[in-house]
């Protein structure tokens, strides 16, 4: 089982593989805790979270963390949710989805440990959600993850 060594170690690389996810998309996209077209919707800006429920004196943790994928309407999440299932493929990420499943939904894991997952809603709005691999705590509050990451 992969691990990060720190909590913002772990937060640092996560914001990387979302920004490589995003980089492989159109230039229109990018990614926001708040959707203007949502504004009921409005997800965390990322929780930590026990490694394992069943083991209370274990100290790891991991970070999970949703965004809207901001730029998708309805009418063009299907072609933006292959878009994205070929960035994950291209750079060597391990996938899975049932394209006759609805609302759709896809997962990839990728070699250092992370994981995401990508939803499609049932009103057709797209959000893709990360997770790090286990870390050790530290003493000090990690910074947040942004509430929004523009299309690098």
């Amino acid at each position: 089982m992969p691990t990060a060594t720190t909590q913002s170690a772990a937060r640092a690389q996560l914001l990387r593989h979302l920004g490589e996810t995003l980089r492989a998309l159109p230039a229109e996209l990018s990614l926001t805790v708040r959707h203007p077209d949502l504004p009921k919707a409005v997800f965390h800006r990322g929780v930590t979270l026990p490694w394992d429920d069943g083991d209370p004196d274990s100290p790891l943790r991991f970070l999970d963390i949703r965004y809207w994928v901001l730029g998708t309407t309805p009418e063009t999440s299907e072609r933006y949710f292959e878009s994205v299932l070929r960035a994950w493929t291209e750079q060597g990420w391990a996938t899975s989805s049932d394209p006759n499943q609805l609302p759709r939904a896809a997962y990839a894991r990728t070699p250092d440990g992370f994981g995401f997952a990508l939803t499609q809603s049932v009103n057709g709005y797209l959000s893709l959600a990360g997770s790090t691999p286990p870390f050790e705590p530290e003493s000090e509050a990690a910074e947040p993850l942004p509430t929004t990451i523009e299309h690098p």
